[in-house]
């Protein structure tokens, strides 16, 4: 996903860039040691969280199991440090930003993984830097686009660490866990939900509304945009907002989660028609 989303973000976004740049050292080693800190922080997540993860989804747990903690723990390390050394090769500010997300994606797992919404902001918050980074590597992005395209992502990951929350209520009522779902209960979660869901919609009216500007001379393409927004993103989100309202057990939640990821793919993809 990752991957995905910096390759579109760097080559639909940019007018200077061909597919050229895209093979560059420089751009493969940005796109290299984001996925590396997100797969450290996973370990990492994984590392601390094994009780719960066992409570939560038995099958899935890796660490204790069949991979010892003393590997498990190298390979965080492992990971970090060689993101930390090709950051470098790319600039301080990239470097920079490359720790201080390792430094809060170990926090998130330490500390706050089991508070109040702090949790879910933070990893709302680091998913959104997949694309700010890019602005440290090329200025010469469409910052709108960069910019609402974050926020799209901050909003849907964060919809979707909530729901990942309900689904995980049970498991996670065992180890003294604050999550939102826990502290207002299922059903007023799901309001919340709902809330954030509607806002989300809203913020893509307003996107494509704001950006028409810059498709004044190709509004052929602006309409193409129009369509598609409305027919792969939209329209899902509408499904979704059923599922929301009708979910109750642990299968609907997982449903949602993976609905959600759908939606943020789409919404994503939705960067081809930058190009013009």
């Amino acid at each position: 996903m990752i991957l995905f989303t910096q390759v579109f973000a760097f080559y639909f976004l940019n007018p200077y860039v061909d597919w050229h740049d895209l093979l560059k050292f420089r751009f493969i080693a940005l796109v290299l040691c984001t996925i590396l800190v997100a797969a450290s922080g996973y370990i990492i997540n994984d590392y601390i969280d094994v009780k719960i993860d066992m409570a939560n989804k038995p099958s899935n747990v890796l660490v204790g199991v069949r991979i010892s903690r003393r590997k498990t723990i190298f390979t965080h390390w492992f990971l970090t440090s060689f993101a930390a050394i090709l950051s470098l090769l790319i600039n301080g500010k990239v470097f920079l930003l490359v720790v201080v997300c390792s430094l809060l994606l170990w926090m998130y797992s330490e500390y706050y993984k089991k508070s109040f919404l702090a949790g879910n902001l933070l990893v709302a918050m680091l998913t959104s830097f997949t694309l700010l980074i890019l602005f440290l590597y090329d200025e010469n992005l469409y910052w709108p686009g960069i910019i609402s395209y974050s926020i799209f992502a901050f909003f849907t990951t964060l919809e979707r660490e909530i729901i990942k929350d309900t689904e995980d209520i049970r498991g996670d009522e065992k180890f003294n866990s604050h999550t939102l779902p826990i502290r207002l209960g299922v059903r007023k979660t799901k309001d919340v939900i709902l809330y954030l869901h509607a806002f989300n919609a809203i913020l893509i009216f307003a996107f494509c509304y704001y950006i028409q500007v810059y498709f004044k001379n190709h509004i052929d393409t602006y309409i193409l945009f129009l369509i598609y927004i409305i027919i792969s993103v939209l329209l899902p989100m509408a499904v979704m907002t059923l599922f929301i309202k009708r979910a109750d057990v642990k299968h609907d939640f997982s449903k949602l989660s993976r609905i959600a990821k759908i939606v943020m793919l789409l919404g994503i993809m939705s960067m081809v028609f930058w190009k013009i």
